[in-house]
């Protein structure tokens, strides 16, 4: 059994594994009395299936150094994006390492070890291989004491001065029926949709939209993006690009909303991770069922390439990764906080 470490506080329990650092199964205790889990878990798990490493861990949530993966040719990524798959990088993106061609990179692949474990905060650490420039990440799960509330935090040691994307991962589950999800994001300068010719899709490859309940679809027209889950089944990522402040969510079928916050001056955009049982192969199988509400400075999920160079959404002035000195640690994180909807 893999290892974790759990932490009771006044209004909940927070399970930490040491696969990804991810969240498992947390308890937040609202105001009302009641107790809510809001975070995902895949099926596989509960399953107890073998599946490839950086899906094994697909829990509540878990940081991804560098955020997402390295698209290649045989992608069918479109319009301006498709020149970028093999973009020279700036030179403070080198080297590439194995640990840059891992899904989600080797935080979302590897074994963590237990730092501390204390009544305030669990602290885990990972030491990234030699050949990487990335040299630690620490992370940090503290609960809000007097509240239904975590403050989740990272800080990244480089070798030498570095440039990644990264993102949190952010995972909720979708347990109600159709639309019975709310999706209210802060004020943001653009949305885009994912520029990938995928099947799964329901939305129209590399579309810029304002407002989430008006999205261009393939089939023609709009459709709402803000209502989960779907009535049909789909795959959609979109990316809420320059956003303020942060999200909220509402959950009607558990009666609760929750908000999510973070410094979007380090982490400027929101990638949303819709998977509503549109992937049919394996492991997915047609059985997942979530959404990744993720604080990102990253190009959708297209890895270091593309992320650390020029493409549409960094050349609008939406960074889509950060930067590292070796002299100056940085430090990323977000909060979440739980309410009860009136009448729960």
């Amino acid at each position: 059994m893999p290892q974790s470490w759990s932490l009771d506080w006044s209004h909940g329990q927070v399970t930490v594994h040491a696969g990804a650092a991810a969240l498992g199964r947390t308890r937040f205790r609202l105001e009302d009395g009641r107790s809510v889990e809001p975070f995902h878990e895949a099926p596989w798990i509960t399953a107890g299936e073998t599946v490839e490493p950086g899906l094994e861990n697909l829990r509540g949530d878990w940081p991804c150094l560098p955020f997402g993966r390295l698209y290649g040719a045989d992608d069918p990524l479109v319009g301006a994006w498709r020149g970028l798959v093999d973009a020279p990088l700036p030179a403070a993106a080198h080297p590439l390492g194995a640990s840059d061609r891992l899904l989600h990179g080797f935080s979302a692949a590897a074994p963590w070890t237990l730092v501390s474990l204390t009544a305030e905060a669990i602290t885990l650490g990972l030491d990234y291989p030699g050949d990487s420039p990335i040299e630690r990440i620490t992370r940090r799960i503290r609960p809000i004491d007097g509240e239904a509330g975590l403050d989740v935090s990272v800080e990244i040691q480089v070798r030498h001065r570095c440039i990644r994307p990264f993102g949190f991962h952010p995972n909720f589950a979708l347990c109600g029926e159709p639309g019975s999800f709310r999706i209210e994001p802060g004020p943001y300068r653009f949305g885009l949709t994912h520029p990938v010719a995928e099947p799964a899709a329901r939305a129209r490859p590399d579309s810029r939209f304002s407002a989430l309940s008006d999205v261009a679809v393939k089939t023609g027209g709009s459709e709402r993006f803000d209502r989960l889950p779907f009535a049909d089944d789909r795959e959609d990522i979109l990316q809420l690009c320059g956003i303020e402040g942060g999200v909220h969510l509402v959950d009607e079928h558990e009666r609760v909303a929750w908000d999510l916050s973070w410094d979007t001056d380090k982490l400027p955009s929101c990638l949303l991770w819709m998977s509503n049982r549109g992937r049919k192969f394996p492991p997915w199988n047609g059985r997942h069922l979530c959404v990744g509400v993720e604080p990102v400075a990253s190009a959708f999920d297209f890895g270091s390439v593309i992320g650390a160079g020029d493409n549409p959404i960094a050349l609008a002035g939406v960074r889509t990764a950060i930067e590292i000195e070796p002299e100056t640690p940085l430090t990323l994180g977000y909060r979440i906080r739980g309410h009860a909807l009136a009448g729960g």
